[in-house]
């Protein structure tokens, strides 16, 4: 004879909720309880913050976006776009992974945004208009932009030498005249020296290499020591700054120099050093 031995309904009902339960189960920032697919026992997750593709990409459009300025705000970001990954701590397999910067689809009515444990609501129709008026704001800079004139270094042009020397812009814009009345040396300055091109005579006191990499660019500088010195006791300290353009030909010049050595060279001014800088 055999018997049938029934369920009990207890177990069933404990069974179905687990599974309910684990359906409804969401990996998110923190730790979760489920079974481990693995090792088949009940745990309690912990996590780790991984480095992904996300990370990186937000890294890059930082850069490109804010240049040197993103050295100050990388770090802060980094750490709040690594993904968030579980583990079984018990057979430490990978159960989920989840990604800190959530985009919404397109077809969504209303689009969440979320960035690390923020997380911003919109509706979709408000989204289209903001991403318009970006569009449009953009596409209206980019065409003035093409059309505006170079400005700053780049809209310097040489002029006829001048038979100014370095002595008399020593006397009349050096770092003594400065300290004793510096709206005089100012006016000074803008007067006699601005966008003036002078040839003159010094040595190099060391050169910093320029840059172009991924839209951020850095002119190259030879910083030069003048007779007489404008700061005869700080042996640290240069006169002037002659900024060049990275090319070819010039920075096989430029890489021959070396600390000391005479130049003689034809530069226009720019700007009055203040407070001790160079000019």
């Amino acid at each position: 004879m055999s018997y049938i031995v029934p369920r009990d309904k207890k177990d069933d009902n404990k069974r179905d909720v687990q599974e309910e339960e684990e359906d409804d189960l969401v990996f998110d920032q923190v730790p979760v309880k489920v079974a481990c697919p693995h090792c088949s026992v009940s745990i309690i997750t912990y996590i780790e913050h991984e480095s992904s593709w996300v990370t990186f990409t937000v890294c890059i459009a930082l850069f490109m976006v804010l240049n040197w300025a993103a050295l100050c705000i990388v770090p802060v970001v980094y750490p709040l776009v690594k993904d968030v990954v579980h583990h079984c701590p018990r057979c430490l397999r990978v159960l989920a992974t989840r990604s800190r910067v959530v985009l919404p689809s397109v077809r969504d009515e209303v689009m969440s945004f979320r960035f690390g444990s923020c997380a911003m609501v919109l509706a979709r129709k408000y989204v289209l208009a903001l991403v318009a008026m970006m569009s449009l704001i953009g596409s209206i800079h980019w065409i003035r932009s093409g059309s505006t004139p170079a400005t700053g270094i780049e809209a310097i042009v040489r002029s006829e030498l001048s038979v100014l020397r370095w002595e008399d812009f020593l006397q009349d814009c050096g770092f003594k005249s400065y300290l004793g009345n510096p709206i005089h040396v100012t006016v000074a300055f803008n007067e006699k020296y601005k966008n003036q091109t002078l040839h003159w005579q010094g040595s190099v006191h060391r050169v910093e290499e320029g840059f172009n990499f991924l839209g951020l660019s850095q002119r190259g500088a030879i910083f030069v020591d003048m007779t007489p010195q404008q700061f005869p006791n700080k042996r640290d300290m240069s006169d002037i700054v002659l900024l060049y353009k990275e090319e070819k030909e010039l920075g096989q010049k430029i890489a021959t120099l070396k600390k000391g050595m005479g130049l003689d060279f034809t530069a226009t001014m720019v700007e009055v050093g203040r407070r001790g800088s160079p000019h």
